[in-house]
């Protein structure tokens, strides 16, 4: 199944090679079947030559992120506004760069989305975020997040797949675009088999104690106040049940269990690129949730997959 989404994300990612592919007609309608009236023109199916042309430039140049909209028959990456749910994908991207990079950006609004049907979405999304390590500056930042086809029996599964500072636009003539594609692909073949497959159940009773107990670390409150972006986990997970997630904010979190394939210090498995988060955490309606987080990496900087379960209480 992977392997079909793959080839639908090269397509896409593969924009020299970008055009709008034409489309069999529809089925003649008998006679007899109450479409007498019915008529197709496959120029209805067109994309104006001019606009086509200068929407290809603008992927090319802004790698999708400044395009103007038009008319896709058959669909494309297109501005489709901003919402509250677009916060947490734009938050995803801006703390996998954090990691990457070692900074301290923090996310201050969502200014610009666009979308892209292909299994499912890819949003690219353009949001400002505030760098108190220099003055408190603003930063135009733009991630692009692959709200994916589920596979593992999660309830959701999100892609990061570019997290960056805004470049100044470089025509697309000026850049490398074979090693572009190859930098926003994601690599499932490269993820640690230990955390692939069939998403895991809640923890063991014994799971702090047990054999495998160095596998685990249970959070400490100190961490959890060192460490905002668990709480944007719990976040992400409410949301893959809760489209209206943002009536249950603010979220607390309650408890964290971190597990790793690796025995390594307790605190440095927040910090391993993979590890399953199991949390309690409680909604301000007073539901007390479970979530089961998984997180990993394919070795690429901007690239980190989170597959999510939550089971909500009441």
């Amino acid at each position: 199944m992977y392997d079909v989404m793959l080839d639908e994300a090269k397509l896409c990612l593969d924009l020299d090679e970008l055009k709008v592919e034409s489309s069999s007609a529809p089925p003649v309608k008998e006679e007899d079947s109450g479409y007498d009236d019915y008529y197709y023109d496959s120029a209805d199916d067109e994309m104006d030559p001019v606009e086509e042309a200068k929407y290809l430039q603008q992927v090319r140049d802004s790698d999708g992120f400044d395009v103007d909209f038009c008319y896709h028959p058959f669909g494309g990456i297109m501005p489709c506004g901003c919402n509250d749910s677009d916060t947490p994908l734009a938050k995803l991207g801006l703390h996998c760069y954090n990691i990457d990079k070692g900074t301290n950006l923090q996310f201050r609004a969502v200014k610009k989305v666009n979308a892209e049907a292909v299994s499912f979405v890819n949003y690219y999304i353009t949001l400002e975020a505030v760098d108190p390590d220099n003055n408190h500056s603003l930063v135009a930042f733009q991630t692009c997040v692959w709200d994916s086809a589920t596979e593992n029996k999660e309830r959701l599964r999100l892609i990061t797949k570019q997290c960056r500072i805004k470049p100044p636009q470089v025509p697309a003539a000026g850049r490398n675009r074979e090693a572009r594609g190859s930098l926003w692909r994601w690599d499932p073949n490269a993820v640690d088999k230990f955390y692939t497959g069939v998403m895991p159940s809640w923890l063991q009773d014994d799971a702090l104690t047990g054999p495998n107990k160095l596998q685990f670390h249970e959070v400490k409150d100190s961490e959890l106040q060192d460490n905002e972006w668990l709480n944007l986990y719990a976040e992400i997970a409410l949301s893959s049940e809760r489209p209206d997630m943002e009536t249950y904010l603010p979220l607390e979190v309650k408890k964290v269990v971190v597990r790793t394939k690796e025995d390594v210090e307790p605190s440095m498995k927040l910090k391993s690129s993979n590890a399953i988060f199991y949390t309690i955490f409680k909604t301000h309606r007073g539901h007390e949730c479970k979530a089961i987080i998984r997180q990993t990496r394919d070795g690429i900087q901007g690239h980190m997959c989170l597959e999510v379960t939550c089971m909500l209480g009441k």
